[in-house]
């Protein structure tokens, strides 16, 4: 292969490659009407066109020569125009500096176009002064950009900061070969530096291209660099903001850093909880601003230099997070702002932790505080029972004394009405008494340590029998004991737990010629804690009224079939409640019942047992 066809070759290469870069970024503009992006596209597109010319000019001859000369000079100098007045539009120009600027672009090129169209009939120091002038109003035009360029991305995000020093370094690069080439021609053609030239420009290309238009996969190799720090905004934005203002501070930080803005103010329903880099006079002219912009995610705010609000909005209703940006971040910062939006849904997660958190945290409050009020009237309560009770066992003894005296030593003297009414005295006096006991020991059962320890509880079960055998002698009675696991429990109180339940059984099943007790215990879930259970086939009861079982003087039968106080269920539960367990009944009217019960504890022996 030829020099000439190489260069040829890498020259076709060079205009393809320009085209397509300058396709992508009008397509850019296009999809934004951005003043920025359009002079980016026009800088880029008139470099494209320039190669485009090129080649065109090799086909044609000699005969087009002199109208591409014109033409390639003239779109030359308005790519330096162009990328010039894209500084100006990030970062203003005063206004005579513009002026100025664009009058030279204008004289060179009409000196430029003149010196063309002479020919080699144009003097020699004219065509000397219009290469100069060329030279270095171009470079002017495009190195002060890039230079501000490169300077700029010092300070911005992985994205920003690559796109920026590629564009800034593909055009510096595009001055280096003119320069170079300039150099060259002064020596005469030259083969290896034609192909160095050729090769050169056409190595500018990826620079461009990662400056105007890079790909998502490049976007994210740059941005492998911040991940660690996106994760570590995740992690604190999720798991330490422990309310509302500290998040909303923490979310608007991390959204400062992640995004290469300046300064930036959290919103939330009209109220501004949490500012950054702002003073508060200026955060209320932003708000304002913004809100007349409706719905734009990105806002102009002018000024020198300019200025853009980018709002990423929250799930929560009228929630938003409003990062102020410098003049780069609208043009070169769309990826950062996608990945804001992403940084958004997180925080809104977060938001939604903090508000659950703080109700969970209400709520615990107002359960704590209901529990220490109702522990504070049960203990009164229990005082208030305590006191009466036993305030109230001086007098009763008295009634029962007196009514006793008055048998025993007058009843002669009384009418057989009278004595009939003094026994009924002294009988109520002593069920008085009764109910007052039961009552005295239920109010102690409140206060009343639990002593807990290992017990057997067949041993516990076997002294309850003994003591209730005065109820059971000369009675027909079949008492089945069947197993019984050891617990962790208050020996006296789960003893007094079998004395009720077994008495019960005894008093309701009196009336049967065959009474039968069964007392045992079942596995729970799982073979776990084990259901103890006394089973009797006594007059039972009407289910629909068992959830009165329990309760204090509560009773489903009437006193003159089975005596009691109504005490002895409910000093059952409060005893079963205190172990950490839980009672119930069940039954059937004339056909007996069953109370079931549990502790909290109990499960190892249960399973060692049943193992044995």
């Amino acid at each position: 292969m030829t020099t000439g066809t190489l260069v040829g070759a890498l020259g076709i290469a060079s205009t393809l490659a320009f085209c397509a870069i300058a396709a992508l970024t009008i397509r850019d503009w296009l999809a934004t009407r951005d003043a920025s992006r359009m002079y980016l596209a026009l800088a880029i597109g008139c470099l494209g066109g320039v190669s485009i010319l090129g080649q065109v000019a090799k086909l044609l001859g000699a005969w087009f020569a002199g109208l591409n000369s014109v033409l390639g000079i003239t779109i030359f100098l308005g790519s330096g125009l162009a990328l010039l007045l894209f500084r100006d539009s990030v970062i203003p120009l005063a206004r005579r500096t513009r002026r100025l600027v664009i009058l030279v672009v204008a004289v060179t090129a009409v000196l430029e176009v003149g010196v063309a169209l002479g020919g080699t009939g144009t003097p020699k120091p004219l065509q000397l002064v219009g290469l100069l002038a060329f030279v270095v109003v171009w470079s002017g035009c495009v190195g002060e950009p890039s230079v501000r360029l490169w300077l700029a991305a010092r300070r911005r995000t992985a994205v920003q900061r690559a796109r920026m020093q590629a564009l800034g370094l593909g055009y510096l690069s595009i001055i280096a070969i003119l320069l170079a080439a300039i150099v060259a021609s002064l020596f005469g053609p030259n083969p290896v530096v034609r192909i160095g030239l050729a090769f050169s420009s056409l190595l500018i290309v990826p620079l461009l291209y990662a400056g105007f238009v890079p790909p998502v996969w490049l976007r994210r190799a740059w941005r492998e660099s911040e991940e660690a720090k996106f994760r570590q905004a995740t992690h604190d934005i999720l798991l330490y903001a422990s309310d509302r203002p500290t998040l909303a501070k923490r979310a608007l930080d991390w959204a400062v850093r992640l995004s290469g803005a300046e300064a930036g103010y959290f919103r939330s329903h009209d109220t501004i909880i949490a500012t950054l880099a702002l003073p508060p006079d200026e955060v209320a002219s932003l708000e304002a601003t913004i809100r007349r912009a409706a719905s734009r995610d990105v806002v102009p705010l002018g000024g020198r230099p300019p200025r853009t609000a980018i709002i990423a909005p929250l799930e929560e209703a009228d929630a938003a997070m409003i990062l102020i940006g410098g003049p780069f971040t609208p043009v070169f910062g769309t990826d950062e702002r996608a990945w804001l939006q992403h940084y958004a849904a997180l925080v809104t997660t977060g938001l939604d932790r903090v508000r659950l958190v703080g109700e969970l945290e209400k709520k615990v409050s107002e359960v704590t505080e209901r529990t220490r009020q109702l522990e504070a009237a049960n203990d009164e309560l229990g005082a208030f029972s305590y006191s009466v009770s036993h305030d109230l066992r001086a007098p009763l003894r008295a009634v029962n004394g007196y009514a006793s005296i008055l048998l025993e030593d007058f009843s002669s003297s009384l009418s057989e009405e009278g004595l009939g009414f003094l026994k009924r005295v002294k009988e109520n006096g002593e069920h008085m008494g009764h109910l007052i006991d039961d009552l005295l020991a239920f109010s102690r059962l409140g206060r009343q340590a639990l002593r807990l320890q290992p017990v057997h509880t067949r041993g516990i079960v076997d002294r309850a029998i003994d003591l209730l055998a005065p109820a059971i002698e000369g009675r027909p009675v079949d008492l089945v004991i069947g197993d019984l696991p050891d617990c962790d429990s208050d020996p006296a109180l789960l003893e007094q737990v079998f004395i009720n339940l077994i008495g019960n059984a005894v008093k309701y099943s009196r009336k049967r010629e065959g009474a039968r007790i069964e007392v045992g215990a079942t596995a729970g879930d799982a073979g776990g804690t084990p259901i103890y259970f006394v089973k009797d086939n006594g007059a039972g009861f009407d289910m629909q009224y068992a959830d009165k079982l329990f309760g204090v003087f509560q009773r489903l039968h009437r006193n003159q079939d089975f005596e009691g106080t109504g005490v002895g269920l409910a000093i059952v539960q409060r005893i079963v409640n205190r172990h950490g367990g839980r009672i119930w009944a069940e039954g059937k009217v004339n056909q007996g019942a069953t109370f079931y019960f549990t502790l909290n504890s109990g499960g190892a022996q249960w399973q060692q047992s049943m193992a044995a």
